[in-house]
């Protein structure tokens, strides 16, 4: 038998004292006179023996009274067998999953909630001497820590769902790594794992522990299994425009084994709103379009949102976009420079061309611009060069149109660092296309359908290229050379668009290629970003060094981290300490000289509910790999888990009883033994 608080058996000691007060007590005389004691001899010494017997036995009661109501509070128990005995250096490390997953319905409450109380149990049931770690998915460095049980028991309670979530092996092993760090080998380590084993987060293949090591892997059992997600947004079209129809597309998926029938869908977009019923079958996912027009330009807020009836954090989605007035192009012109180019963007009102000599280019030409235009330019000076790739590396499109007489070591170092192909030698052959790229999505929009013939235009000379692994080829020639390359946001022409070169600007081709970069080349924000995935988010403008930013949503206020690459602004939100506290919904950025709106969205990977079955986790959770392992299940909404946990059976209210027992037996001999 061992004690949870052995030193409280000093106060033992204490039980000299009624010994101390009967031998004091009961030893005192009284004088009586009388004429004559022969006939009460024999009485008093009768009497004499019962007095002795009296004292003996209630100084036996109290002894045992006080001893048994030590003993109580010293809390006695029997350990589990084969347990260290080394209380001092034993831990109990307990890992609740909070993810979002745990906020499903189980038989008392939510898992969450049915996981605190069990946890509460098993802390409550141990040793005080024993070394407590409490863990969720935060993982920061006071969950690291060992605890007393008033510790633990103050952090259970604080205890919140959290949109962060990882690999069961990843904690597993982390804990198994802080708890080795801190107690030595011969020490007790005792795992308990409470959670729904979800398939996606539960590898649990790779859980390792040490063989020495007690692990009590614990599921909690939702009632339903049903759950519908809204999974992702996009719009068929990247560039927004007043009276220009959306098509934006909705993913939704029914991770439960029933169908949906009649999901209402509601969304709404600044002043449009809109509401559908959707079906999905079971296991499957559906894509619903909606087709709608902004009337305004501006920042536009959206939101979609579900009816769902078990899990609700994936029930919305928030998105963000702008519908700017107009777009801003830069052609920087050369000594072989077309007018075509700039007369065919004068012809809508939405773009906003500026037109600069190669000569006379300075670096802030190119600020607030979507679009770039190196047109008929032979000589590349160093400050072209350097202020195209930073545009490129900032996410802005760049369309390259040489000259007659290109010098090609500036060109082909461009080239080069925009993934193009770089130029050879010129071809002076005459050829027409031979190829259109119709997969590829540049030609999204363009046409209808794929034309069976199309006037192509004549080729007479071109500049021979060299292979490039980045690039893809839009438009390539009867001698399988490409004419039209595109890498990334940068296109590239591989002839002149002098008329001793090609027709290609009298062809319809030329300006419906024109404009549709520069629908592409729009630089937008991300429609969202999610939750402790999303690293950056662009804020597309140069800013000045020393600029602090805000991020500003219901109750919460924080600095996020600010990195600056050449010109552009990025902000991370996984270096905030309050990103784990984050909410989705939509929230601004601002500064002493920038405003926005950022959209912020949950993880979805949580949203499929599959979890491992009974026989699923004990195939993969053997004795072989956990000699020590104690499998259990909530499945009916068992409050009365139990695990064997240091100390099974305690014996504080037997002696507590027995306390109180020997105390009533005191008061029955003082009164009824005369």
């Amino acid at each position: 038998m061992r004690f949870e608080h052995p030193t409280i058996l000093y106060t033992l000691l204490l039980l000299v004292v009624p010994i101390l007060i009967h031998l004091f007590s009961f030893r005192r005389y009284k004088t009586f006179y009388f004429s004559s004691i022969h006939f009460l001899k024999n009485i008093e010494e009768e009497t004499r023996n019962v007095r002795k017997l009296k004292h003996l036995l209630v100084l036996i009661s109290r002894i045992l009274a006080f001893a048994c109501l030590i003993f109580a509070f010293a809390q006695p128990y029997l350990p589990v067998k084969g347990i260290s005995n080394s209380h001092a250096n034993s831990v109990l490390a307990i890992y609740i999953d909070n993810s979002f997953s745990m906020s499903s319905e189980g038989s008392n409450g939510n898992l969450l909630s049915e996981s605190k109380e069990q946890a509460r149990k098993f802390i409550e049931n141990t040793p005080a001497t024993t070394q407590l770690m409490l863990v969720s998915n935060e993982l920061s460095g006071i969950e690291q820590q060992l605890c007393s049980k008033t510790d633990a028991l103050n952090r259970l309670d604080k205890l919140t769902l959290t949109p962060l979530h990882h690999r069961m092996s990843e904690v597993i092993n982390w804990m198994e790594e802080s708890v080795h760090e801190k107690i030595n080998a011969r020490s007790t380590k005792q795992f308990v794992v409470l959670s729904d084993f979800q398939k996606k987060q539960s590898d649990l293949a790779d859980i390792h522990l040490d063989k020495q090591s007690y692990f009590y892997p614990i599921q909690v059992i939702p009632q339903q299994k049903q759950n519908v997600s809204i999974d992702s947004i996009w719009f068929n079209e990247p560039n927004f425009k007043m009276r220009i129809n959306n098509e934006l597309n909705i993913k939704l998926t029914n991770h439960g084994e029933e169908a949906i029938q009649h999901l209402e869908l509601q969304f709404s977009v600044n002043e449009t709103k809109r509401t559908v019923f959707v079906e999905i079958p079971k296991k499957s996912s559906k894509n619903v379009q909606l087709n709608y027009s902004d009337l305004t330009t501006g920042e536009k807020i959206g939101q979609i949102h579900i009816n769902d009836k078990n899990l609700h954090y994936d029930d919305d989605y928030h998105f963000i976009y702008q519908v700017y007035p107009f777009a801003n192009i830069l052609i920087i012109q050369g000594e072989d420079a077309s007018s075509n180019i700039s007369k065919t963007y004068r012809l809508d009102n939405y773009y906003h061309v500026q037109e600069v000599n190669s000569t006379s280019f300075l670096p802030e030409n190119i600020r607030d611009k979507q679009l770039i235009i190196l047109n008929g330019v032979n000589k590349l000076n160093d400050g072209i060069n350097e202020a195209l790739q930073k545009f490129s590396q900032m996410g802005g499109s760049v369309i390259l149109f040489p000259g007659t007489n290109l010098s090609k070591l500036p060109w082909n170092g461009l080239l080069t660092q925009l993934k193009l192909p770089t130029f050879r030698d010129l071809i002076k052959e005459k050829m027409t296309l031979s190829t259109i790229n119709y997969a590829d999505p540049f030609f999204q929009g363009i046409f209808e359908k794929k034309p069976s013939k199309l006037n192509l235009p004549l080729i007479k000379k071109i500049y021979e290229t060299g292979v490039s692994v980045y690039s893809t080829n839009l438009l390539t020639l009867q001698n399988k050379q490409p004419l039209f390359v595109k890498s990334g946001n940068s296109y590239l022409f591989t002839s002149s668009l002098d008329s001793t070169f090609s027709a290609f600007t009298q062809n319809a081709l030329f300006p419906s290629f024109l404009l549709r970069a520069a629908e592409l080349s729009q630089q937008k924000s991300q429609l969202a970003l999610t939750i402790g995935q999303s690293t950056r988010y662009s804020l597309n403008s140069p800013l000045k060094n020393d600029a602090v930013f805000h991020i500003k949503g219901e109750g919460i206020d924080f600095i996020p981290t600010v990195e600056k690459i050449d010109q552009f602004t990025y902000l991370s939100l996984l270096g905030s300490p309050l990103s784990a506290s984050l909410k989705q919904g939509v929230y601004r950025i601002l500064n002493d000289d920038f405003s926005a709106s950022l959209a912020l969205n949950y993880d979805r990977e949580e949203s499929d509910i599959s979890t491992y079955s009974d026989k699923e986790i004990t195939s993969y959770l053997t004795t072989d790999k956990f000699p020590h392992l104690f499998y259990k299940s909530t499945q009916l909404g068992d409050r009365n888990l139990k695990i064997a946990l240091e100390k099974p059976t305690e014996y504080w209210r037997i002696f507590l009883l027995l306390s109180l027992l020997f105390l009533f037996i005191e008061m029955a001999i003082l009164k009824f033994l005369r």
